[in-house]
């Protein structure tokens, strides 16, 4: 024999291949009590599962919606499903196992006078009324509380809400020894949840009505009383509104003074610049000298007798009657061309003070409606205040008169985000045990737990043998 031949590698292979044999002998060799376990084991599953009473199980499909079909908003029918509404489902599951709803269910389908729970009942009535004390009212009210209390473990216990994946979709599920009972139970669930469902819509729903009821009766009284408070110190300081976007009163004038003042300013100007003009020299070059027919008439006859007079003049001596009396002629003439442009003169005075004086009641008046409007408008701190407050007031209730509105038209449409997609029917066959199943986990077990008990024998066996040689 090589060295090789007695390698550590092929001394372990050898050893390793002795072992699985002898594992193998030892299966083979109790193959006999390995089938007596498993056929025990399997009987013994077999008996268990034939002695356990049949467990029936209905189920409802309901489709929970995160919100009701916006009815009243054409835009928006359907609710918009988002990621964030786990927590919503999550509560809806939650509250499908809830013991109130469970009490409800109890109630609603008399279990406590159903034989598969008659026992429960009786025997928490009993014990309820054997340390009760008070009015015959008083001990069936405890009795009956009792009674649900002690039925509830076991309803939920028969419940399982199975929520499916990806959808808004949940079945509820409901198991019990009578198939009938089962599909009752399972649909009670169904109604009772989604009744309750409408009735905390319609508890909120109310809530909010009778809420915002009280709030618009306040606030209407709020309105008024801010509405009289700005009309009482309006009509006290005499504040006349002519619009939210329009002047004062004393603003609308001021403007309009302004513009009269401008007006007469440039008046009194023209009229100062034509009285400067005619107070100074004869006055004949004056427009309104040469455009008079009276004068110009009076200035021609005026030069007519001064030629007569020059022509006589060589004629006559200075003294002569003749003359006398022409040149008394010219001098009345003279002086009443004088007469006129003193007229005029006169005229234009008047129109320069009348001009002056314009300006100056035009300057008094725009004084004056200044301090109206400044006092106006120091008196209107308060007036828009008030206003303010009035207008607030007003948007306040209106926005609230409009959600009043709204929730009473939602409320009378009644929509509810729950409805049933199939209710529970009567099952044919039990849902549990399943003999099947049960019966081939059954031999499963008992051929590992027969391969257990051979492998351990035969290293008992090897061990004492070890220890005699």
């Amino acid at each position: 024999m090589s060295s090789a031949d007695h390698s550590p590698v092929h001394s372990h292979a050898k050893h390793a291949d002795v072992t699985l044999a002898e594992y193998w002998h030892a299966i083979v060799s109790r193959r006999w009590l390995i089938a007596g376990i498993t056929i025990l084991v399997a009987a013994a599953v077999l008996v268990g599962t034939l002695l356990t009473t049949p467990q029936y199980r209905a189920t409802t499909t309901l489709q929970i919606n995160r919100d009701a079909m916006n009815v009243v908003n054409i835009e928006n029918l359907m609710p918009a499903e988002s990621p964030m509404d786990r927590d919503f489902y999550e509560t809806q599951y939650e509250l499908l196992r809830s013991r109130t709803l469970a009490q409800e269910v109890i109630r609603k389908t008399h279990l406590a006078d159903h034989p598969a729970y008659k026992d429960i009942a009786q025997k928490a009535a009993e014990n309820a009324a054997a340390g009760a004390e008070g009015d015959q009212a008083s001990v069936q009210k405890r009795q009956q509380e009792a009674v649900e209390r002690a039925l509830t473990a076991d309803v939920l216990a028969g419940l399982e809400v199975e929520p499916v994946r990806n959808s808004r979709l949940a079945k509820v599920h409901f198991s019990s020894p009578d198939p009938a009972l089962s599909a009752q139970v399972a649909n009670a669930y169904a109604s009772t949840f989604i009744a309750d469902n409408l009735q905390r819509q319609l508890d909120a729903s109310t809530f909010a009505v009778k809420y915002l009821s009280e709030r618009l009766d306040q606030l209407r009284g709020k309105v008024e009383e801010s509405e009289r408070a700005l009309v009482d110190y309006s009509g006290d300081q005499q504040i006349v509104s002519v619009g939210d976007d329009q002047p004062s009163l004393p603003a609308q004038n001021l403007s309009e003074l302004n513009g009269m003042l401008a007006a007469s300013q440039t008046a009194k100007i023209q009229a100062e610049a034509a009285w400067n003009e005619a107070r100074g020299g004869n006055g004949l070059n004056l427009p309104q000298v040469v455009s008079s027919p009276l004068i110009q008439r009076l200035r021609e006859a005026q030069v007519d007798m001064e030629s007569e007079y020059n022509q006589k003049l060589a004629t006559y001596k200075p003294d002569y009657p003749e003359m006398m009396r022409l040149k008394g002629r010219i001098e009345a003439g003279r002086r009443q061309i004088q007469q006129e442009i003193g007229v005029i003169r006169a005229s234009l005075k008047s129109q320069y003070d009348a001009a002056a004086q314009q300006e100056q009641l035009t300057e008094q008046q725009i004084n004056s409606l200044k301090h109206d409007q400044l006092d106006l408008q120091e008196r209107s701190i308060r007036y828009n205040m008030l206003k303010r407050d009035v207008d607030t007031n007003r948007q306040i209730y209106d926005a609230l008169l409009q959600r009043f509105k709204e929730i009473g038209v939602a409320g009378n449409v009644g929509a509810n985000n729950i409805s049933v997609i199939d209710p529970a029917e009567i099952p044919g066959s039990p849902y549990s045990p399943r003999l099947p199943v049960n019966l081939a986990l059954g031999i499963v077990f008992g051929f590992f737990l027969g391969l257990v008990i051979a492998l351990v024998l035969h290293l008992v066996s090897s061990m004492r043998r070890a220890s005699r040689g």
